[in-house]
């Protein structure tokens, strides 16, 4: 190598390596300091965007665990109603055999029907009330067709749980033949013709009619014990259809719980995919700051060094 005065390229390099010694060493410490291997676009571009999707899908997995609870929260929510108008129907269908039996009077018979009666009028108000975020949970029509509930499982559109009409079927009486817009109004007048179509019915309907019906006033038991063992055969479907839909309830509980658990397995899984491609390795990032605290040091030194090289050429020029 010349010796020459206005270029000190040995300085010239070791500045360079100097300055490629820092930069690393910052960019260490960004990491070390951050725990992220990308804090932006330019540590790695491909991983970032890999990184980018794979938080879409972890995002949208917690989202739909959330979203599924609220679903079990609100099929619970259902068949806890469902439940009270089963024991309820029990208790009718217990009324109706005590009112078969030969031995009663009209009184006694007008108490009963009386009190069956009002039974239906408690669970026609279970289900007016049972409602989740607003939304009437019992009050789907026979003609319904349409998923009342879809429950959102990700990211994904077409990802979904949808609750068919069957398990949440109107509890009360449907409608009254006479159009009559209060059911309640009417069940206070003793119709006798709810739902006369099946579109309108509600899972009550056939039980009040049966009960409307009854005529206590009538002298002969054995007639009376006719009318009761028609309310018996009408809250025995009752108490049958009831558990049709809390059996479909319960079955959609499953899946939903089944669904959380994979939707859980997921989004760890999706989670620790994501780790690796942006989190920190500490242990190979510490050893890479070792390194360059080491080259910078190096490199100072050898700057130091090469910025005294040309103090060679003045003892040539003596």
């Amino acid at each position: 190598m010349p010796a020459v005065l206005n270029t000190n390229a040995a300085s010239l390099y070791a500045s360079k390596n100097l300055q490629s010694a820092q930069s690393k060493m910052a960019e260490s410490v960004e990491r070390l300091s951050s725990g992220l291997r990308i804090n932006r676009a330019k540590d790695d571009a491909a991983g970032l965007g890999i990184a980018n999707s794979l938080t879409n899908q972890i995002n949208g997995a917690n989202q739909g665990i959330r979203n599924l609870n609220d679903g079990i929260s609100m099929v619970q929510t259902a068949e806890g109603a469902i439940v009270s108008a089963q024991e309820m129907g029990q208790r009718i269908l217990t009324l109706a055999t005590q009112g078969a039996n030969g031995t009663l009077g009209q009184n006694e018979r007008l108490a009963i029907q009386t009190e069956m009666r009002q039974l239906v009028l408690a669970i026609h108000s279970i289900g007016g009330r049972t409602k989740f975020s607003g939304n009437s949970l019992l009050s789907q029509r026979f003609s319904a067709t349409a998923d009342p509930f879809v429950l959102q499982v990700s990211n994904v559109t077409t990802d979904t749980i949808a609750l068919g009409v069957g398990a949440f079927r109107e509890l009360g009486v449907g409608v009254s033949a006479a159009g009559n817009a209060d059911p309640l109004v009417a069940l206070a007048a003793n119709a006798k013709d709810f739902a006369a179509s099946t579109a309108t019915q509600g899972q009550a309907s056939l039980l009040i009619n049966a009960i409307n019906h009854t005529d206590t006033g009538v002298s002969s038991a054995s007639t009376a014990a006719g009318q009761f063992n028609n309310i018996q055969t009408a809250a025995n479907n009752f108490i049958t259809e009831l558990s049709k839909q809390r059996g479909l309830l319960g079955a959609y509980q499953n899946q939903i719980e089944y669904t959380v658990s994979n939707v859980t397995e997921l989004s760890a899984n999706l989670a620790a995919a994501k780790s690796n491609v942006v989190d920190t390795d500490y242990a190979s990032e510490t050893a890479t700051l070792t390194k360059g605290q080491i080259l910078q040091q190096a490199a100072t030194a050898m700057l130091a060094q090469a910025n005294q090289m040309p103090n060679v050429i003045l003892s040539l020029l003596k």
